[in-house]
Parts: C-alpha cells; sequence; structure tokens
C-alpha cells in the first residue's frame, strides 16, 4: 500500500461530523427555542423528518419560515423530506400534491437516481442517508419502492458503513396520537422487510410530538 492511500484511508477513518436531527419544526415559540439549541451545538449538517413551515396552504407562512431559518439553514446543508403539513391540496382548485415545498426545498434527489424531490439519498462522512416519503406512493409496485431497492443495493458498506434512514411517519409509535394511519402501518407493511434485510442501522421519523425510542431485540 502506498504512504498516500494510507494516509487517506487513516484520514478517513478521523472523520465525523455533528449531526442534528429535528422534525415538525414550525413557527412557534418553541420553534426559536430549538433554533437556539441547535445553532449553539456548532452542528455540521441538520436532517429534518418533515413538516417544516406549518403553512397548510397559507403561502405567506412560507415566506415567514425561510426568514426563520435562514440564519442557520444558510450557513449549514439541512437535508429534508416532507410531512402531512406539505401536501398542501385544495379540492376542485389545486390537484397537484407538495407544489411549494417542491419550489422552495429542492433536495439533491437526481444525484441519487430519484425521479422525486420526496425521496433521495446522499453519502456524508461514512454515512449512507436515505429520505422517504410517507406521502407519496409506496406500494410495492410504486417508483417509490422500486428505487429503494436499486439504491439499497448500490450501498458499499466499506465506504458508507452506517446506513441511516429518514421517514416522516414513524411505523412504531407507542403514544395515542397518530395511531393507526396508512402512511405508518401500510408503509411499514410495503418497506420494513427492504431495510431489515438491508442491516439498516437506525430509522428516524417525525409526526408524533413525543420522544421515544425502540432497540431490537434480535
Amino acid at each position: 500500500m502506498s504512504s498516500a492511500k494510507l494516509y487517506l484511508e487513516c484520514l478517513q477513518s478521523l472523520m465525523w461530523i455533528l449531526v442534528n436531527l429535528s422534525g415538525d419544526l414550525g413557527q412557534t415559540k418553541w420553534t426559536k427555542s430549538t433554533l437556539d439549541h441547535i445553532n449553539k451545538s456548532n452542528y455540521d449538517m441538520l436532517l429534518l423528518p418533515g413538516d417544516l413551515s406549518y403553512a397548510d396552504k397559507h403561502q405567506k407562512l412560507w415566506d415567514s419560515f425561510g426568514r426563520l431559518v435562514d440564519p442557520l439553514a444558510s450557513q449549514r446543508p439541512w437535508m429534508v423530506t416532507q410531512g402531512n403539513h406539505e401536501v398542501e391540496t385544495i379540492p376542485m382548485i389545486h390537484h397537484s400534491s407538495f407544489t411549494a415545498y417542491n419550489a422552495r426545498w429542492k433536495m439533491p434527489y437526481e444525484e441519487s437516481g430519484s425521479d422525486s424531490n420526496l425521496y433521495y439519498s446522499f453519502d456524508v462522512a461514512g454515512v449512507h442517508v436515505i429520505m422517504l416519503g410517507s406521502y407519496t406512493d409506496f406500494g410495492t409496485g410504486s417508483k417509490q419502492y422500486k428505487w429503494l431497492q436499486g439504491d439499497l443495493k448500490k450501498v458499499n458498506r466499506k465506504n458508507t458503513p452506517w446506513l441511516v434512514v429518514l421517514v416522516h411517519a414513524p411505523w412504531y409509535n407507542s403514544n395515542t396520537a397518530h395511531q393507526g394511519e396508512k402512511e405508518s402501518v401500510k408503509m411499514k407493511a410495503n418497506m420494513e422487510d427492504l431495510l431489515y434485510h438491508a442491516r439498516v442501522d437506525v430509522i428516524f421519523a417525525g409526526h408524533v410530538h413525543a420522544y421515544e425510542r425502540f432497540v431490537s431485540t434480535l
């Protein structure tokens, strides 16, 4: 092994970054407090599993959310996926989902072979991160499902030994809120085996405004 290659491998083994995870930010007094805590952590990247502005069709709230997070989001990468508050369809008037979200928060989905801003993946500091869409088609014949199959097959555990997935609606939830929703139940039924057999290390979700974690006993 050449000295240059050995140096690079040693350098890679020492690389680490601080990642912040925060979901369902909204625009309340608690949002400002959360952003202050995030900022003080001197983080390198933020992962946000959906529900950003809580605009819910009121487009001015997208503007105010942008101004609220700009001091942080303009300085470091914010990688996001969508939640139920980003759907924003209006019966009889506007049938397309995620219009404002896709226009304002374009993620690098094409680089991962995805055809949608609603699901994509990327590599960072030894981690392969997969962002899934709870509110776009996730059936076994869907584009998202087929993309996920292909993306998991391409994961190189030598280069990215950690495999992390983000999704908005949690597949496991003991809270009384958001029980039995199809975005949780059916997506879990369709995709959990894929992630299990790919030996995903951890899945992060939002939607339920309470903290809990589950550890496999297998």
